[in-house]
């Protein structure tokens, strides 16, 4: 097989313009998605241009190789994954060709949030709103032929493609929508043309078979679309290939109407006693023609309840279920009146629990629609190994019949003896069921496949279908002739009239395994005597790696294993944070999820274990910036930042530091050293001579521009002004001011602002002189035994503070961030924990002085304009922007607060010359706002450093150097 690869790699590499992936940590980051499986492939092309995609399927096609398409990897069921050649579309074709009045050109790897964005100023948007809109990409919800919570009113995807450019199954580029029947079998045609005359011939030849309705439900997704895109006059191969999931073209363009955006909106939240009550309203309330109407359990509620405080107003105590009903309108009276109805309607019913729940409020009825956006996330983060896993999500029966549905569903998950949450687009009559299972426990995996079956066999009798939202894939293939019948053999003559060599996706749709779902679900590693019980079953192998951190709350086993794909980490959204590399890259390597697996396919055998510790794992590695906000904002809780340390410390175990990680981790005792002669230090930084000589010796970046350093650092300075001694005796909060590294040698404005600051609220300052900085640039590093050096020596300075009664008190949210978390992973030093407990952010510390009226107030107005960029680890710390909140008192301050990107820097990051553009294109999202004060002549203020090293990489990089 590798020296296959190897002959595959070599024929493409001189033909294909984008990135060929075929080296097993490469070809990892692929073998998985959001569904419970995996599976290797041959080898990945990251296609730059169409010609790259027409190259790639015609040596395919020529060599017998399948060819997998690929967007962002979210669907559950595993379409996507193959051991073929996978061509990732979601890095370079993103591109939103054009926008006319009521319709757009894309590209397939554009996001569907950042395409409505764009749509927004002009009033319109995309018809379907599917879940995971700000990482799913066009051409993942043109595969599956995806719905959202308003597709009751609005449809799916196929209602909204017009034409489709697409590469056939041999490397033919056409253009495909409504195509008519030839009139004469002697026509030259070119290949479109052959496949629409053999279409044309099935249409004739099975109008019975096609003409009977399988499915009663309003949503039937498995299989392909035959009947509903053929008519008398043609044929439109657009809505055909629309939930083909890739086994019959490759899209490269798509036109897509859109539709204008509703002026009003309302949505009811109907509280029930019990779950059948809920179902049994859903046909009354579809009476009243809503856009949307889910259903959500007790389980998803009690979560909610317990975890989101807003959300108790709103979910009484009482209710096992609710149901959530939006109107959409141009007139808000009539919007209002629909809702009102509904309510009225629902009372007299004597269904509710309580009192029903209406909202106008376009903010609030967002909130309450994408309840499912908060359910997920929660129910993602429960610990331990039993998980909800997604393999019966997607099955849909006739509303009216949903009541008897959840009946025998509830009888069947009992009679397995598994636990359960489900929620449902209830107007469709879609159904996601998630039991809880542990997928590395033999027993929980051989009920997976008998729980399907059971499942389907039930909505199949009530005149339901297996899939209504995601297609088939790995999960669902097997069970297509349970649903179809006979018409699966139509299916197989579609597959044959675009795809004969079968290269395309192959086994998904049309495929003839009768376990396929039970085949490649991922392995997941066990404990050691786990690990043990079931060697022979091949189920589990335990490489050994040791960590050097401590891991209080997940092992590292637990953490990698616990991501279930489900890509939130490739977020679009401007307003979250994970990951700043992804962001700038773009790369399925640069995400949380796929770092997690590598660790998790290392432990359990699917890697080769040698591969850890090596310089290719550390290349993988070295895209983490310690960020810290995936355990924030990973719906699983996931401290990947972590376990990239752990990866990081074994290659410096096993090789040693690289020398510009070595300079980086040291930055301390630089400066340290450059301020003892900073005439000569600061001459030679800004020398370019010196700087081309330190990027070649140290791997320091010549073209960032690095701070000045000063001739006495603070701490000294602060000796001579007699605050280097404790003072318990002084009235007042007593406050031991932890400097770190950048305040204390280069920006020592920002130190004595911070003093100044607390004495005026008339605080005891102590500053001690034996303090060192954080270490963060050296755990980064993953220089482990200096950050723990470091640790230990400022917990000697800092512990004997806190006991006489001193709260300590950082002015850099790295510092801070060290202090209250790594240092715990560091060190079992006693004092650790008794530090972390007693230090604060300086804004936070402020905040907490204002409230208690011992902050002064603002004398004096400020006739500014300014910008706030929350710096990730202050986001990290999770104690919101006490700082912004400061500096809004100051009178006639105007502040804008710039909720978006990240700085750039990351700490010693961005000082590095490998990292220098990264680190640039990283900071693009923010750049724009900074300039536009810059250039309008408004003061900037950006809070306060991110990390030991700079402030931005705007303020950092000259203008030229911006891209």
């Amino acid at each position: 097989m590798d020296e296959r690869r190897a002959r595959i790699h070599d024929d493409l590499r001189g033909v294909i313009e984008g990135e060929l992936l075929f080296k097993p940590l490469e070809r990892a980051n692929y073998a998985h998605d959001a569904s419970i499986y995996e599976i290797d492939p041959l080898g990945v092309i990251v296609p730059r241009t169409e010609q790259d995609v027409v190259t790639a399927v015609r040596y395919a096609a020529e060599n017998q190789i399948a060819v997998q398409a690929r967007g962002a990897g979210t669907d559950p069921s595993g379409s996507v994954l193959g051991s073929g050649l996978v061509i990732d579309f979601s890095r370079h074709f993103r591109r939103i060709v054009s926008i006319a009045a009521e319709s757009v050109v894309v590209q397939p790897g554009v996001v569907l949030d950042h395409l409505n964005a764009q749509l927004a100023p002009m009033g319109r948007r995309l018809g379907p709103d599917p879940a995971g809109s700000d990482f799913g990409t066009i051409g993942g919800m043109i595969g599956i032929d995806a719905v959202g919570p308003r597709s009751l009113r609005w449809g799916s995807t196929s209602d909204y493609v017009d034409r489709l450019r697409v590469v056939f199954a041999h490397g033919e580029v056409a253009e495909v929508g409504y195509e008519p029947w030839p009139q004469f079998d002697d026509d030259a045609i070119d290949f479109k043309g052959v496949v629409v005359r053999k279409l044309g011939a099935l249409v004739r030849h099975n109008s019975e078979t096609l003409a009977r309705r399988i499915a009663r439900a309003p949503r039937s997704r498995a299989g392909y679309a035959l009947g509903c895109s053929a008519t008398t006059s043609g044929i439109d191969l657009a809505r055909l290939l629309v939930g083909s999931e890739g086994t019959l073209a490759l899209v490269t363009e798509a036109t897509l109407r859109t539709i204008p955006i509703p002026a009003a909106q309302g949505v009811a939240l109907l509280p029930f006693a019990r779950l059948g009550d809920a179902a049994t309203a859903v046909v009354r309330c579809l009476e009243e023609s809503p856009s949307a109407c889910d259903l959500y359990d007790w389980r998803s509620l009690r979560l909610v309840r317990d975890a989101v405080p807003a959300y108790r107003d709103w979910i009484p105590e009482l209710a096992e279920s609710v149901l959530i009903v939006e109107f959409e309108g141009d007139d808000p009276t009539e919007v209002a009146d629909r809702l009102r109805r509904l309510t009225d309607r629902m009372i007299r019913s004597r269904l509710l629990v309580d009192d029903p729940i209406e909202v106008t409020r376009r903010a609030e009825a967002e909130r309450l629609l994408h309840l499912r956006r908060v359910v997920e996330p929660l129910l993602m983060r429960m610990k331990g190994h039993v998980r909800p896993v997604p393999f019966i999500e997607d099955v849909a029966v006739p509303p009216a019949a949903l009541p008897e549905f959840l009946q025998r569903l509830q009888n069947i998950l009992k009679h397995h003896d598994v636990s359960w949450t489900l929620d449902a687009q209830a107007g469709l009559g879609l159904v996601r069921i998630r039991p809880f299972l542990d997928i590395a426990d033999p027993a929980d995996r051989a009920k997976i496949e008998p729980l399907a079956t059971q499942v389907f066999d039930a909505a199949l009798d009530l005149g339901g279908a297996i899939s209504g939202a995601h297609g088939c894939g790995l999960v669902r293939t097997q069970f297509l002739r349970r649903q179809f019948g006979d018409q699966v053999q139509v299916f197989r003559e579609i597959k044959d009239a675009f795809d004969p060599l079968n290269v395309l996706n192959p086994g998904k749709v049309i495929g003839d395994d009768p376990h396929l779902i039970t085949r490649n679900i991922k392995r997941m590693p066990l404990p050691v005597s786990d690990a043990e019980a079931n060697a022979d079953e091949g189920t589990a192998v335990l490489p050994l790696i040791l960590p050097v951190l401590r891991w209080t709350d997940r092992s590292p086993m637990e953490t990698a294993s616990a991501c279930n794909g489900c890509g939130v980490c490739r977020t679009s959204d401007q307003t979250a944070r994970m990951c700043p590399t992804f962001r700038a890259l773009g790369s399925e390597a640069a995400s949380p999820r796929s770092k997690a697996n590598l660790i998790r396919q290392l432990m359990a055998g699917t890697l080769d274990p040698k591969l850890w510790g090596t310089e290719e794992l550390r290349e993988n590695a070295d895209l983490c910036i310690h960020c810290n906000l995936c355990s924030k904002e990973c719906p699983s809780g996931l401290d990947v930042s972590t376990l990239m340390l752990e990866a990081k410390a074994a290659y410096a175990e096993n090789h040693g530091l690289p020398p510009v990680d070595w300079a980086l981790s040291r930055v301390d005792l630089w400066s340290r050293v450059a301020s003892r002669f900073p005439i000569i230090s600061n001459a030679l930084l800004s020398n370019g001579t010196t700087r081309w000589l330190f990027e070649r010796i140290f791997g320091l970046a010549q073209l960032r521009r690095l701070p000045k350093v000063h001739r006495t650092p603070f701490v000294r300075r602060a000796a001579r002004l007699g605050l280097s001694r404790p003072r318990p005796q002084t009235p007042g909060p007593r406050v031991v001011y932890f400097v770190d590294v950048y305040a204390n040698y280069f920006d020592q404005e920002l130190a004595e602002a911070a003093v100044a600051v607390l004495h005026q609220a008339e605080v005891n300052v102590y500053v001690p002189t034996a303090q060192r900085g954080s270490g963060m640039p050296a755990l980064v590093a993953g220089d482990i035994d200096h950050a723990r050096d470091l640790a230990l020596a400022n917990l000697r300075v800092l512990g004997n503070a806190v006991r006489d009664g001193y709260t300590v008190v950082c002015s850099e949210p790295t510092a801070t961030l060290m202090l209250r978390h790594e240092y715990l992973k560091l060190t079992d030093d006693l004092d650790a924990a008794l530090v972390a407990a007693n230090t604060h952010d300086l804004g936070q510390y402020l905040a907490g002085l204002d409230a208690r009226g011992q902050l002064p107030a603002p004398k004096h107005p400020l006739r500014a304009r300014v910008g706030y960029h929350q710096p990730c680890h202050l986001r990290a710390l999770d104690v919101g922007t006490p700082g912004l909140d400061l500096i809004r008192n100051i009178p006639e301050l105007d502040v804008e607060f710039i909720d978006r990107g990240c700085s750039g820097m990351a700490g010693t990051f961005g000082l590095a010359r490998d990292h220098f553009r990264t680190s640039l294109r990283r900071a693009a999202t923010v750049e724009p706002a900074s300039r536009r004060r810059h250039r309008d002549r408004f003061h900037r203020v950006w809070g306060l450093p991110d990390a030991d090293g700079a402030r931005s990489a705007q303020e950092d990089a000259s203008p030229h150097q911006a891209s």
